[in-house]
């Protein structure tokens, strides 16, 4: 397995390997305990792990290992099923089993010190690959330390390991962006050592499109657009590529070139493999074309309506148009069809408070409360997002129509400190230290962080009256002193 490998996983899938794993699946229905050979185990496993099958998967793990226990890797499918749950202590005790279990070879030690560098156990990475690379020298090897390198920010070593990996197998620079690109769009730590080791592989491989790629986007996240434009084009002239023509598209759109943006938009649009529409809004939107930005938002949610800033975008196209008032009822309608997240009905609210829409506003805030676990949570919300967004009397209102006389003891106890501060906030601090004075009573064992950690400036430094109130319990909060 190449730890570097960003294949789709299913176009490796043949259709004989997933009719095998599907085979195992009847025969396991069935009762049928059907024996399999150690590469047939693996396609299974692999195809099982990939569609998320989660019971036949542990059952085809645990036949695999019974049928073939020397065969350490049927024991790293084992530690990497621990971590695909979230069980990384069991993981990390698995594998040092292994560890004193198998006999050593290159393939178990860097199985493992990929495992243990991606998820930060405890045990010698370097140690491992070190070992892995006296037993038999591998791309794999020579990529983890790569990295290993890159986190001290040693770029000579890491560009050294980096051309040790490629005479290994040269595939190795079509997948650089996993090595350096790992925190999406946001700089790593290891940044500046990224982009040094990028500008080196340029220089040794002058016409490998992906390193020209990977400079742009390194570019595009520091902000010089210039530069990330030029690489993309660069890496355009090597290789004509959709994936690369968008990113160009995406240069001249943050340096302001609307009318370039909008042409290889559609160029982009016509090969079909790609949808540029939410770019092709934003383009058109600053370019003051609401209407053809709004059909293009409108088709990408019809499309996908999970897409990516789709949704805000038409809210706030909507706003820049003056219809208002039809910002709820385009909530309404995917409310109706599609799951609302909170991210999304924020962004909702956020429009129609800046708007004075306050109707809608209080109809979505109630909205919101499908969106929590516990009301309790639901109440937390309201009133931090009402407080931040100076909505408090909407808030103060629906917390005591709705909840003030429900009969739950959690919501009883807190009840008072949100209203005390939303209150206070509001410009009634006599209303709100009543408020703040019948939850402390409520509350023997003491005072909520809730209300401590909502805005401590306004709470104390405004009104010191709610600071002698709280003080007696400051001793049992060491958060709130150090602040």
């Amino acid at each position: 397995m190449k730890f570097y490998n960003n294949d789709n996983e299913e176009d490796e899938f043949t259709e004989e390997e997933i009719t095998l794993a599907n085979g195992f699946c009847e025969a396991c229905d069935k009762g049928i305990n059907k024996s399999y050979n150690e590469e047939e185990y693996d396609i299974i496993i692999s195809n099982l792990m990939f569609s998320q099958r989660v019971d036949y998967l542990k059952k085809a793990i645990a036949r695999a290992r019974k049928a073939y226990p020397e065969d350490p890797e049927f024991a790293i499918w084992q530690a990497r099923f621990y971590i695909w749950n979230d069980q990384r202590d069991e993981a990390q005790q698995f594998i040092q089993r292994a560890l004193r279990h198998f006999p050593p070879s290159a393939a178990l030690y860097e199985e493992i010190a990929f495992m243990a560098y991606t998820f930060h156990f405890n045990l010698n990475v370097r140690e491992l690959v070190t070992k892995a690379i006296a037993i038999e020298p591998s791309s794999n090897a020579y990529f983890i330390l790569t990295n290993l390198y890159l986190d001290k920010h040693n770029v000579d070593k890491a560009f050294d390991c980096l051309m040790e990996a490629t005479r290994y197998d040269i595939s190795v620079l079509d997948n650089i962006d996993l090595l350096v690109l790992s925190n999406d769009r946001f700089k790593s730590s290891r940044f500046d050592a990224e982009l040094e080791l990028v500008t080196r592989l340029n220089r040794e491989f002058p016409l490998s499109r992906q390193t020209w790629m990977v400079t742009g986007a390194l570019n595009a996240v520091d902000g010089h657009h210039e530069t990330a434009l030029q690489a993309f084009e660069f890496a355009f002239a090597i290789e004509e590529d959709t994936n690369c023509l968008y990113a160009i598209a995406k240069e001249h759109y943050m340096l302001g070139h609307y009318d370039k943006a909008i042409e290889l938009c559609w160029q982009v649009h016509t090969s079909g493999t790609l949808n540029p529409r939410v770019l092709l809004a934003l383009s058109f939107r600053q370019l003051g074309y609401y209407d053809e930005a709004l059909s293009q938002l409108s088709q990408t949610n019809e499309i996908d309506p999970e897409y990516p800033t789709a949704f805000s975008e038409i809210v706030e196209v909507l706003r820049l148009m003056g219809r208002l008032n039809e910002i709820p009822q385009f909530v309404k309608r995917f409310y109706k069809s599609q799951q609302l997240t909170l991210e999304k009905l924020e962004w909702v609210l956020d429009s129609l408070c800046a708007n004075g829409l306050s109707e809608a506003f209080s109809e979505f805030c109630l909205v919101a409360e499908n969106l929590f676990g516990s009301t309790l949570e639901y109440c937390s919300w309201l009133t931090e997002f009402c407080y931040m967004v100076h909505c408090q009397d909407i808030a103060i209102h629906i917390l005591k129509e709705r909840f003030a006389d429900l009969p739950d003891p959690e919501i009883y106890k807190h009840l008072g400190y949100f209203l005390a501060l939303l209150y206070i906030a509001d410009g009634k601090p006599g209303v709100g230290i009543k408020h703040l004075q019948n939850a402390l009573i409520i509350n023997e064992e003491g005072i909520h962080r809730d209300f401590l950690d909502l805005d401590t400036d306004l709470l104390y430094t405004q009104n010191p009256e709610v600071f002698m109130m709280v003080s007696p319990y400051l001793d049992h909060l060491p958060d709130f002193q150090n602040n």
